[in-house]
């Protein structure tokens, strides 16, 4: 019975020897696990936000892109260090509007002695000679204290007279051959210093500059000025028998 004693606590120790090492085994094996499920729950700070900015700068790019194809304008700025763009209203420049002063009026001569070039610089101190299509045209003021009225009559290459009673000569007073285009006017005799001078008529709200180059015997018929072709066609008549005589404003310029 004693021998049976012994070799019963011979096979015990053993047995709980291993119990103990399945034990220490399976703790171990536990806290690794423990261990692994806590280090998979951190995170990585210098990774965090990566794949949100990488999105939103497909998104800026995707509205750049769309905004250059339709021909809008866009606005920059940032955030956080992130490019926000902003589409421009399109509609602002339709809202947008320009303001222009109407041209002033202007007193535009239907015709000036382009052979003489003090009557062009004259001209272009008195009245416009390129003006804007959209300038209104007006007349002179022919109250403003420097204008004279009187009747003006007309003649022609045919009525003309050498002063020696021969007529349809082309001959005046200044030496300038009188044509059927003469853009000129005659004085009276008296008044033979003004000859070269430049002559601003007015006739119906209409104005021609022209120069003086020859005198003429008709201030006794009451007569101002005797007109060459140029001056009364430009007025509208035909002929000097078509003008006959008429009332006009003109000064000496």
């Amino acid at each position: 019975m004693a021998k049976a004693s012994v070799h019963t606590k011979r096979r015990v120790a053993p047995f709980f020897m291993v119990c103990f090492v399945l034990i220490m085994a399976m703790t171990v094996v536990a806290f690794c696990s423990v261990g692994q499920a806590q280090g998979s729950k951190q995170e990585d700070s210098s990774t965090l936000g990566l794949g949100s900015s990488r999105a939103q700068a497909a998104d800026t790019q995707q509205l750049s892109s769309a905004q250059r194809a339709s021909g809008v304008a866009d606005a920059s700025s940032s955030v956080d260090g992130v490019t926000v763009t902003e589409a421009a209203d399109a509609t602002e420049a339709t809202q947008r509007s320009i303001t222009v002063k109407d041209p002033d009026p202007v007193v535009v001569p239907i015709a000036v002695d382009e052979t003489n070039a003090l009557a062009k610089q004259k001209a272009n101190e008195v009245c416009t000679l390129d003006p804007l299509p959209t300038a209104p045209r007006v007349a002179p003021d022919v109250n403003d204290g420097t204008w004279q009225s009187g009747i003006a009559s007309a003649y022609s290459i045919e009525t003309n007279d050498d002063g020696q009673g021969n007529f349809g000569v082309t001959n005046t007073a200044s030496g300038i051959a009188l044509t059927h285009q003469s853009v000129t006017v005659a004085v009276p005799e008296d008044k033979a210093y003004l000859v070269g001078s430049i002559c601003e008529i007015c006739y119906n709200g209409k104005v021609v500059i022209a120069t003086v180059t020859d005198t003429g015997g008709f201030a006794k018929y009451g007569r101002a000025l005797d007109l060459a072709p140029g001056v009364y066609k430009a007025f509208g008549a035909n002929s000097y028998t078509d003008w006959g005589t008429r009332n006009v404003y003109y000064r000496f310029i």
